[in-house]
C-alpha cells in the first residue's frame, strides 16, 4: 500500500491547503483571525516546570479568562 501524502490544514479554519501555498494559513483572513486570538490572549503558552510545560492551549478549552 502507498503512503498517503500528508495534507496540510489551515490551523483556523481547517481547510486544505495548497502545496504550493507557503504559509500555514489558507487566507489573510485565517491568519487575521488567528493573530487576533494572540493579541485577546484566547492563546497561551503554558510555562514553568512540569508535564505541560512550553504547550500551547486554547483559553476556551480551559475555562480560563474570557467570561468571568
Amino acid at each position: 500500500m502507498a503512503d498517503m501524502p500528508h495534507v496540510r490544514r489551515c490551523p483556523v479554519c481547517h481547510g486544505e491547503l495548497a502545496a504550493s501555498l507557503r504559509s500555514v494559513f489558507c487566507s489573510d483572513r485565517c491568519r487575521r483571525i488567528d493573530l487576533s486570538r494572540w493579541l485577546s490572549e484566547e492563546y497561551r503558552i503554558h510555562g514553568g516546570e512540569g508535564e505541560g510545560e512550553g504547550t500551547l492551549v486554547h483559553s476556551r478549552e480551559t475555562g480560563e479568562g474570557g467570561d468571568s
